[in-house]
């Protein structure tokens, strides 16, 4: 304490006052971590020792019942009740005629029958349907003999004998059939593992199945079960049992345990098929064994319930004095706080008389937590406020976003030569994507779609000077190759951010219907023929724009026909997907445009829309959407007086928009 003195009466003007707090807060916190120390432990320890008991007791007592009568009990039951259900399997099967050896030569041989696919009522339907055949040839024979002579009912009766053969085959399996569905349902109706016949091979290693219950489990599929003639692998020394009742030809006396001990067997040979050559193999799960277990533990929890009670009451009347009322005490001050929020409540904590013990740390620390929580309120509702702003300047910018796309009005509803329709939905409150059509002169429609490298506000804003810069120069009558290289130049000076954009643009005259366009790596048109074909307009101008300065574009034209139809689309339709992760492709969206191509371009953008949030499902949109289609339509001049009209016509309103 004296060298502190020292340090402060040395220090600089100013500077006592802040060594005073530093040594003071020093004190509090060693005196804190001292009344930590001297009450931890104490309560802990308490528990433990009571517990401890608690616990030599049960665990005892459980122990000496459980190990001394259910085990040896559950076992020997077990081993008794399996063994007579594979001997009335076994006496089934031998009344029903089944022959070792013949039979199941018979049953192998007959793959087009005997499937893991066909169960018993399939194969049943089947049997009723080839019977039915012969039946129905037989009729037909017997008919034609009475009428014509047995010389011209020669190949109805040859026909009807393959069919009769044909239905012996089906006897011979319908014995395998039977005899498989009854172990099913003996599996079922006694809740079996596995209940099946089984040959043991010569190797002393494996086992080749004859017929097995089948599993009504959804959840283990067809081809995991055991059917005719798989090998299984059985070695002698991991199922001592098997090998023992196939080589004595008498059932084993205790249930033998799988070698990963999650499943006891039972193996009864099956003499009265053919000696020592069927066993019947029984099984239930070794998990029953804890279910008897549980079963058997009712006296042993009377006893152990009665020590608990006992046991409580004493533990009641400690824990009352040294943890219940002090506990309430700090949960009444809790509730308070909760209640009014008051930050004196911490105070008051720090003022009550605690137990030396964990109680007291909780105490203390419950204080800390209301000094902490209120900082962290006061924090919180200033991000709220902050979040709450940012959203509505989102809100505004989506507005302006929206209202910056051109409308579809009158002359671009069509009726002049031409009709367009578009719509865009962005995946955030504002998109990069953008669209836009306008007149250039009294002649010339021009139409752009885009999708900038990125979403949010720097993407919009990105969108924003593409957008302007593209109608500016188109504007200006420069062709649509040379506009893009225009324009591809003034984004990649000042482009910091190294943001690109896809563009598709294109200038249709309304006089000679040819559409000259541009592509900068974006999504290939669709184009809809009027006779109702669908391709792709697959031609490539250049790379994106924004990404390299000085690149080349090329220009590329068409004629466009009376009916035909343009569809821009961004990559937001095709690579649109669904809750598996599926994209919509462009496979799908030529088959959706080619069911409704000679809909009204409105009507067809509101199908394609429809369609790609129909395929999406629940999945949450990823990318911007953006749909554009462009139809070409005769002059109504043209209609009428069999002459071109004037486009001039349809710039009288283009201007204006």
């Amino acid at each position: 304490m004296a060298a502190k003195i020292q340090s402060l009466c040395c220090a600089p003007p100013g500077a006592g006052s802040k060594g005073w707090q530093d040594m003071a807060r020093g004190d509090e916190e060693l005196d804190r971590t001292q009344k930590s120390d001297a009450r931890s432990g104490r309560l802990t320890r308490r528990f433990i020792a009571a517990f401890a008991i608690f616990a030599l007791i049960a665990v005892t007592l459980s122990a000496i019942f459980i190990h001394t009568s259910v085990r040896t009990t559950y076992l020997d039951t077990q081993a008794n009740r399996l063994a007579q259900l594979a001997d009335y399997a076994g006496a089934s099967a031998s009344q029903n005629g089944y022959d070792a050896g013949e039979d199941y030569d018979s049953w192998v041989e007959m793959g087009d029958i005997i499937n893991r696919e066909t169960d018993y009522e399939e194969f049943i339907a089947r049997l009723d349907e080839v019977l039915g055949t012969y039946n129905g040839l037989f009729e037909q024979y017997d008919q034609m003999r009475a009428s014509q002579g047995e010389e011209a009912a020669a190949g109805l009766y040859a026909q009807a004998s393959a069919a009769l053969d044909e239905y012996n085959r089906y006897l011979v399996a319908q014995y395998f059939y039977s005899l498989q569905d009854m172990l099913s349902r003996m599996k079922e109706a006694y809740q079996l593992s596995d209940f099946a016949f089984i040959m043991p091979n010569d190797d002393g290693q494996t086992v080749t199945c004859v017929a097995a219950g089948v599993s009504g489990d959804e959840n283990i599929e067809a081809g995991d079960q055991p059917f005719l003639g798989d090998v299984l692998e059985r070695p002698r020394d991991q199922y001592p049992g098997l090998w023992q009742a196939f080589e004595s030809g008498k059932a084993i006396t205790s249930l033998d345990i799988s070698p990963d001990g999650s499943t006891y067997y039972m193996y009864v040979p099956i003499s009265s098929v053919h000696a020592k050559s069927w066993l019947c193999v029984a099984s239930i799960p070794a998990g029953d064994l804890n279910e008897a277990v549980m079963a058997q533990m009712v006296p042993t929890l009377a006893i152990t319930v009665a020590v608990y009670v006992v046991c409580l009451a004493a533990l009641l009347v400690l824990f009352r004095s040294t943890l219940v009322n002090p506990l309430l005490g700090l949960t009444r001050l809790m509730t308070e706080y909760a209640l009014t929020h008051d930050v004196a409540t911490a105070t008051a904590i720090r003022s009550e008389a605690w137990p030396r013990d964990e109680v007291g740390i909780l105490a203390d620390r419950t204080a800390e937590m209301i000094d902490e929580t209120e900082a962290h309120v006061e924090n919180i509702a200033g991000l709220e406020r902050e979040r709450e702003r940012v959203r509505s300047e989102l809100e505004v910018a989506s507005r302006i976003q929206a209202s910056a796309l051109p409308e579809v009005v009158p002359p671009f509803t069509g009726g002049r030569g031409f009709a367009l329709a578009a719509s865009m939905s962005p995946a955030k409150e504002v998109g990069g994507d953008f669209f836009d059509f306008f007149m250039v002169d009294d002649a010339h429609l021009a139409v752009v779609i885009a999708d900038v490298s990125d979403k949010g506000v720097p993407a919009a804003l990105f969108m924003m000077r593409a957008k302007a810069i593209l109608k500016q120069l188109l504007m200006e009558g420069l062709e649509p190759a040379e506009a893009m290289s225009r324009a591809n130049a003034d984004l990649c000076h000042d482009n910091e951010q190294g943001m690109f954009v896809t563009v598709w643009l294109c200038v249709l005259d309304l006089g000679t219907r040819e559409l000259a366009f541009a592509c900068g790596g974006h999504n290939p048109p669709a184009y809809l023929a009027a006779d109702g074909g669908v391709c792709w307009i697959r031609d490539r101008s250049g790379m994106v724009l924004g990404a390299f300065d000085g690149l080349p574009y090329r220009q590329f034209s068409r004629t466009m026909a009376p009916g035909d139809m343009l569809v821009l689309y961004t990559d937001g339709v095709t690579e649109a997907m669904d809750e598996q992760g599926t994209c919509f492709g462009e496979e799908r969206l030529e088959r959706l445009l080619a069911d409704c191509g000679r809909e009204q371009p409105c009507e067809l953008v509101d199908e394609v829309l429809a369609g790609v949030h129909a395929f999406a499902g629940a999945a949450p949109q990823a990318d911007d959407i953006t749909v554009l289609a462009l139809r070409c339509e005769a002059w109504p001049a043209a209609d009428q007086a069999g002459s071109a009209a004037d486009p001039a016509d349809v710039a009288d309103r283009g201007d204006d928009h």
